[in-house]
Formats: C-alpha cells, sequence, structure tokens
C-alpha cells in the first residue's frame, strides 16, 4: 500500500477504528509522514516488509485538510496561512482581516523577519517572500522536497528544509531578491533551528539519526553530530550554549554543545517530537505524540521533573515569553491545554477541532490555529477565557 493510499484510508475511516496496511519498506519518510499526519499506529515485521496497525483517531490525517494552520504575530498584527493557497494579516485589537492573499498551491508555515512574511509552499516545491504590512509577493524561488519549516536569520538569509528531498533550501537576499542555495543534507531533515549569533544552522535529519551544522554565508556542512534514532525539532538553550533534539522514533530527548558534543540523554515518551524550553533556560519541554504526555525535564541536567497528560497530538508546544505557561494544542481534540509552569496546574479549554500552532500576543494573549474548525482561538493567558475568531 503506497503512503497517500494509507492517508486515504485513514480518512474514510470512522474515529475509533482501526486497520491493517502492509508496506514494503518502513523508511523515514513514511515514518515521519504518519507521525506528522497524527496517524498513530504500530509496526511489525511480515514477511519481507511491514504490518502497520493504524488507529484512526478524531481529526483526518493533519496535512490533507485546507484550514488554518500556522501563525506569527509581531506587534498589533497576527499572519496566519491556511493549508491552502491562503495567508491573511489580521489586526489584533479589531479582530478583523486586513489583508489577506492567494499565493500558494499549498501553503503550511510562514516565517517573519524584517518586515516581510515568508510562506512555505509544499505544493509548489516553493518559497515565497510578501511583504508582510499588505502581503504584496516581493519574489518566489525554487525549494524542493515538499518545504515547510522555514526560518529567516536577522540578515535576510531565508532557510527552508525538504524532507522529500534530504536537502536545505538557502535564499540570501541579492539585489532585491533572493539568490537561492539547496544543499544536500541527509535523510529526512525537519525542523532547523540557528545558533545564538544567526550565522549557523542546525538540521535535525530523522532519517540519519544526526544534526548537521551549516553555514549559512556558503552553505557549507561543518559537521554532524549523532543522536537519538529520528531527531525531528530542535530547542536552542537562551545563552546558546547548547542544542536540545527531540527523537521521535527512539523516544527520547538529547543535549548537545553549541559544537555539537553530545551532553547526554534521556527517555522522554513514544514519539517524542515537538520541543520547547522556558526563556530563563531552566526547563525543557518535550511533547510525547504517540503517548499524548508533555515530559518537563531540568535543562541542565535532563532530569526528569514531571509527565503531564495532553489532549489528543498534541502537535504544537508553545511557552509563553514570560515563561509562565505552557500550551500544548490537541489536534485530534475540540480541546487543548494551558499549563502553569510554576505549580504545573492544567485548564482543559475549549476551541475547536484541529488546535495545531500557538502565536503569542504583546497583551498576553495566546492565538492559536485550528485547522479542522478553520477558525482562530484567542485565549486569554490571565483569565483562560477563549474567544473564537473567524476570518471568513
Amino acid at each position: 500500500m503506497t503512503p497517500q493510499a494509507i492517508i486515504d484510508r485513514y480518512n474514510a475511516a470512522a474515529p475509533g477504528t482501526r486497520f491493517e496496511a502492509h508496506v514494503a519498506e518502513l523508511g523515514p519518510g513514511l515514518r515521519m509522514w504518519l507521525l506528522e499526519a497524527g496517524a498513530r499506529h504500530t509496526a511489525s515485521r511480515d514477511g519481507e516488509g511491514w504490518r502497520l496497525v493504524v488507529e484512526r483517531r478524531a481529526s483526518p490525517a493533519q496535512g490533507t485538510i485546507p484550514g488554518l494552520h500556522h501563525l506569527v504575530s509581531q506587534g498589533e498584527s497576527l499572519w496566519v496561512a491556511e493549508r491552502a493557497e491562503r495567508v491573511a494579516r489580521v489586526d489584533l485589537e479589531s479582530r478583523r482581516v486586513v489583508a489577506r492573499r492567494a499565493v500558494a498551491r499549498k501553503a503550511s508555515h510562514v516565517a517573519l523577519k524584517n518586515g516581510r512574511l515568508f510562506v512555505a509552499d509544499p505544493g509548489a516545491n516553493e518559497m515565497i517572500a510578501l511583504r508582510a504590512a499588505d502581503l504584496a509577493e516581493l519574489a518566489r524561488w525554487p525549494a524542493p522536497g515538499m518545504p515547510q519549516l522555514p526560518l529567516a536569520s536577522d540578515e535576510g538569509i531565508v532557510c527552508v528544509t525538504g524532507g522529500a528531498t534530504g536537502t536545505v533550501t538557502l535564499a540570501r537576499p541579492r539585489g532585491g531578491g533572493y539568490e537561492a542555495q539547496t544543499v544536500p543534507v541527509g535523510a529526512a531533515p525537519h525542523d532547523p533551528c540557528l545558533d545564538a549569533a544567526g550565522e549557523h544552522l542546525f538540521v535535525p535529519c530523522a532519517g540519519e539519526s544526526a544534526i548537521v551544522k551549516l553555514r549559512l554565508a556558503d552553505g557549507a556542512v561543518l559537521g554532524r553530530a549523532r543522536v537519538g534514532d529520528g531527531p525531528s525539532h530542535l530547542a536552542r538553550h537562551p545563552d546558546g550554549s547548547r542544542l536540545y533534539s527531540a527523537n521521535s522514533w527512539e523516544g527520547t530527548v538529547s543535549c548537545l554543545s553549541a559544537e555539537g558534543q553530545p551532553l547526554g540523554s534521556a527517555p522522554s515518551g513514544g514519539w517524542a517530537h515537538a520541543i520547547d524550553i522556558s526563556p530563563d533556560g531552566t526547563l525543557l519541554y518535550v511533547a510525547n505524540f504517540f503517548d499524548d504526555t508533555l515530559a518537563v525535564f531540568d535543562a541542565a541536567t535532563l532530569e526528569r521533573r514531571a509527565t503531564l497528560a495532553t489532549e489528543a497530538y498534541a502537535h504544537g508546544l508553545d511557552v509563553s515569553p514570560d515563561g509562565r505557561h505552557v500550551v500544548t494544542t490537541g489536534f485530534c481534540s475540540p480541546r487543548l491545554r494551558v499549563f502553569d509552569s510554576r505549580t504545573r496546574a492544567q485548564s482543559s479549554i475549549e476551541v475547536g477541532l484541529g488546535s495545531s500552532h500557538t502565536a503569542f500576543a504583546a497583551d498576553g494573549a495566546a492565538w492559536v490555529a485550528c485547522s479542522v474548525a478553520d477558525h482562530l482561538a484567542r485565549i486569554d493567558l490571565g483569565t483562560l477565557g477563549s474567544e473564537i475568531v473567524a476570518l471568513s
């Protein structure tokens, strides 16, 4: 059975049911696709191939529905992309859309830097640069491998991985446009991060069990550090001295020095994936997608402090800028959870099915994109009250 056939069958199944699928190879691309889809499954050898037992959860497969998915905020504005053609800018005070534009074949994630919004379009294998204020198109360039998780340095160098081609595409500002360079890094690269100086890029390659270090100036590969099986997302310590990797297939978290030297690892949970660190650098958080749990670690020692239940499939994990709150979304639930970082008290808040990613506004509110419900939710972190904001 092909990966697309598995996802099609998953979406056609009733929530709560299970089905079997047989594949010739269980490679990193398929494993990452199923994990990101939220298709919880077990795998076992079956003759010359693999037998998967897949559980249909409450939402369709993440990535197959066109609703609002990823968002960023700055000042009095919020930008959000749907997994379809459009991006929008929302005025946070009025809660109204002030700019909207169809720019992509199938958008996914966005990044904001220096007054520009960068949109990943895995449907067209492109990156798109827009003027943030009015979403006017400034440039676009090829980015192979179904790019999804862009970021930009302070100098405006745009970076995005291509998981399907094992590459990273770097685009440097040149004469009003961008000069793109695509660099091979290894199998199934996922969510990269910059070093503290903004001069190097660390890329977790899930199919290589390695973190690859690139120099932004010329795309040179400077090193490759081994970590646990399936590194997916990274968190950099606020002082820049350490890097943490959530290793999905092994269910661990690893710590590296800024130079790539291993400093330690610890068990986290099944499908350890999303990761974030408190602004003061004391606590590390990892969302375990298979277990529907949040693991809390001492960032200095990787000693586990707590294991907390999340809603089903905590696709997004974000610590508020003041460190007081931790938000875990619930893609396969109509609710998400907000944790008090000091007491670990939790609140389960109704937001709508398919909560995906969170952005924090200057007024202390958390804004959440809900892909299945196809709306935004605003959470007042002081009162923990919620408000639904529809963009249509």
